[in-house]
């Protein structure tokens, strides 16, 4: 499973918190999922945290053609709108895919995924700065859950 922590500096309010990718990334461990992080140059601080913290893999970051490999060898993909969302979907990889500040109907997952928004009035704000933090309404256990969903389907 990779977890790709990241999604760019043009719209923070997608991220999720550190805390919440060290708990989904443990939990999928103890379920016996391997774990790799993802990311690019502005995520490395972020995953070697991560990685340390919940012991689980991080290679580093990489060009986009080792990118896109590395992206290739995972069975399922846990991200925030990023191009790591736009590599899995072409690469026909399931998804889980956090949501909260754009419309759903723009992402097409091609049956092999699953969207997680937050329960609030204002999601597809197209807010790229907001005092909300509706982020932090997506539980690591419903992650967890949509992971094991799309992971039992063959």
């Amino acid at each position: 499973v990779g977890l790709n922590t990241g999604c760019g500096s043009r719209w923070t309010t997608r991220l999720w918190k550190i805390e919440n990718w060290i708990d989904l990334a443990k939990k999928l461990k103890s379920e016996g999922y391997g774990v790799i992080l993802l990311g690019g140059e502005e995520e490395d601080e972020r995953n070697r945290h991560i990685s340390k913290v919940a012991n689980v893999l991080y290679l580093g970051y990489f060009p986009l053609n080792q990118f896109l490999s590395l992206v290739n060898q995972c069975d399922l993909v846990v991200t925030a709108v990023s191009m790591a969302l736009h590599i899995a979907t072409g690469l026909g990889k399931k998804v889980v895919l956090f949501n909260n500040i754009f419309n759903r109907n723009e992402f097409e997952l091609y049956g092999l995924g699953q969207i997680i928004e937050p329960d609030v009035e204002c999601k597809g704000c197209f807010r790229g700065k907001c005092d909300t933090d509706c982020m932090s309404l997506i539980n690591p256990d419903e992650v967890l859950a949509a992971c094991k969903s799309l992971l039992s389907i063959k």
